[in-house]
Order: structure tokens, then sequence, then C-alpha cells
């Protein structure tokens, strides 16, 4: 992982806090980038893809919060897996956040 990358997951993560509750996430435009739904760096995305085919590339967060609540439902909810349900809160919340992105990546992988 790339210095810095804590934060950029703090700031997936702020985003998927809550499905009710407002986004405080930053977007891409208070970070000095600017993305058009037409201007995707197509070369990105294809590197993109290709480490994540490959399983040498994933991610892991580190939050005492997440943990506690994951462990407790593992621990309460028989068959709870803890993989399964932070790919859904985080796929949910990347789409939401950049639906473009999110769109592309999906019609390659699937």
């Amino acid at each position: 992982m790339s210095p810095g990358a804590g934060n950029e997951l703090k700031h997936l993560m702020d985003g998927v806090k809550s499905k009710a509750s407002k986004s405080e996430g930053l977007d891409l435009k208070d970070k000095g980038l600017e993305l058009k739904a037409e201007t995707l760096n197509l070369k990105a995305l294809g590197d993109a893809l290709k480490g994540a085919n490959s399983n040498r590339q994933s991610i892991a967060v580190w939050s005492p919060k997440i943990s506690a609540i994951m462990w407790y439902l593992k621990k309460t909810t028989p068959e709870f897996s803890i993989s399964d349900e932070a790919r859904t809160i985080l796929e949910e919340g990347l789409e939401k956040k950049y639906p473009e992105i999110f769109q592309k990546v999906k019609e390659e992988i699937d």
C-alpha cells in the first residue's frame, strides 16, 4: 500500500457509515481531482482491473469500531461472514460515491 492509503480508506468508509446520514467524505473535486464521466483514465482502469483479477491486489481496513461491530455480528449471527458483509458495504458505498467508475468496472468484471 502506498503512504497515505489509510486516509483514502477512511475517506471511503466515511461515505458508507449510514444510509440515513449525509456523506461527510471528500469528493474527488475536494482533493483536486476532477473526474468527468466521459474522461475515465482507461489505462489506469485497465491496470486496476488486471491487478484486481490477479489476487495480488487486496485492501485492508483497520478500524476498532468496524472490528468491534463485525466481530459482534460474527459471534451473534449464525453463518455471518465478515468478508461478505464488508464486501457488500464497500461495494454499495463505492457505487453510490463513484457511479461512473463502478459501472465501468462492473461491465468489465461481470
